[in-house]
């Protein structure tokens, strides 16, 4: 190269390593008009366009030097990219492989094409090319993590924690595997190992949103309910909540009493979109407040929402207002939900010996309540 482009090369380059694409591609675009068919440039020049995500532009340059150097790595890998940045997998694994006869122990390229076949579905060859990075470096970030997501895509939880922790004990600041590795923990049932992540994370970042959150799930599951609200308020103070979150909280509120905050969680809730269970806790509340013309309404509207009924909720909401010595709305409710036509067979029948035995149970109160001699009678002359 002359020593003016050695130089727009040279400054085309470093404009690049500080993120300063577009200025980059001027200079490069300049060095190419001086010398069209120099390889450096045209390489260059594809690696600013690919960052600038105009694929087609920079696959051009890439074959441009491919056609005069077939074993080029930089345009070799550089092409490879530019294929896997367009969903191109299978190009672009074939451009790798050709990259790594030449140089067979690039870690960054068996990542690469593992990723791809792991995005293929292709999870033995992934494993493969994986293994082979380990093989050079047991500690490779990049397989370690790529390793993880692999087996806990395919439902190999305990793999997947494997490679996650071997990941985490290389230092770093993993919050997300952190809080992955306590999620699958939690998802096998081991709380307390799920916790010490869940920490971990925390002692990092006190407000991160996926640690509270699990740290809250597993205080739900431990019936610590004023525990697992205040985590899911502490999400509250700096985003928005996701709708299921939302609604648990809501269940949670109502089963510690807080019936303001329950509303005002489900309204919450519900504002943002429908939701089968802020709908069905709602309904829950209406019967503990005694609210019975409200409990029918939301029954009618969840069974017209889903389109059929939920027997299990059917009898929940009659169990409840038994449970607040409403006996009375409960029989009102059983018979509004016998007088719908989309009632099953089978569910028809378990409401109908409910009613029955209910009524039984407010007859046998009521003979009681007129046995009892009046207050004039005991106060006599």
């Amino acid at each position: 190269m002359g020593e003016d482009i050695v130089a727009l090369f040279k400054k085309g380059n470093r404009l690049f390593k500080e993120n300063r694409c577009h200025e980059a591609r001027e200079v490069f675009e300049e060095a190419l008009e001086s010398d069209p068919r120099n390889l450096y440039v045209l390489t260059g020049l594809g690696d600013v366009l690919r960052r600038l995500k105009d694929f087609d532009r920079a696959a051009g340059y890439y074959r441009q030097v491919l056609e005069r150097d077939p074993n080029n790595l930089f345009a070799l890998r550089g092409l490879g990219d530019t294929c896997r940045e367009q969903a191109l997998y299978e190009p672009a694994i074939e451009l790798w492989t050709r990259y790594l006869k030449i140089r067979p122990h690039d870690i960054f390229v068996l990542t690469r094409i593992a990723d791809s076949y792991k995005m293929m579905g292709r999870f033995e060859e992934a494993e493969d090319h994986y293994q082979k990075a380990l093989t050079i470096n047991p500690n490779d970030r990049y397989a370690l993590m790529g390793l993880g997501d692999l087996h806990q895509k395919t439902g190999r939880e305990e793999l997947a924690i494997e490679y996650y922790e071997r990941l985490l004990e290389r230092g770093g600041n993993f919050l997300h595997i952190l809080t992955i590795v306590g999620n699958l923990y939690r998802h096998r049932g081991e709380q307390e190992k799920a916790k010490v992540f869940y920490e971990r994370t925390l002692a990092k970042d006190s407000h991160n949103q996926y640690a509270l959150y699990g740290l809250g799930e597993i205080y739900r599951w431990k019936y610590e309910y004023h525990r697992a609200i205040e985590m899911w308020e502490r999400i509250l103070e700096r985003h928005e909540g996701t709708i299921n979150m939302l609604a648990r909280l809501g269940d949670l509120y109502r089963k510690v009493g807080y019936f303001d905050s329950a509303e005002r969680t489900y309204r919450q809730t519900l504002s943002r979109e429908y939701n089968k269970y802020a709908l069905m806790g709602l309904a829950k509340l209406r019967c503990l407040q005694g609210r019975c013309d409200e409990v029918l309404e939301h029954y009618d509207e969840l069974l017209a929402r889903e389109g059929g009924e939920d027997s299990r909720f059917v009898i929940e909401l009659g169990e409840i207002f038994q449970q607040t010595n409403r006996k009375r709305d409960a029989l009102r409710f059983y018979r509004h939900a016998l007088n719908r036509e989309d009632l099953s067979a089978e569910t028809r029948e378990v409401i109908k010996g409910l009613v029955a035995k209910l009524e039984k149970s407010v007859q046998a109160e009521s003979a009681q309540m007129a046995a009892l001699p009046s207050s004039s009678a005991e106060g006599g002359p």
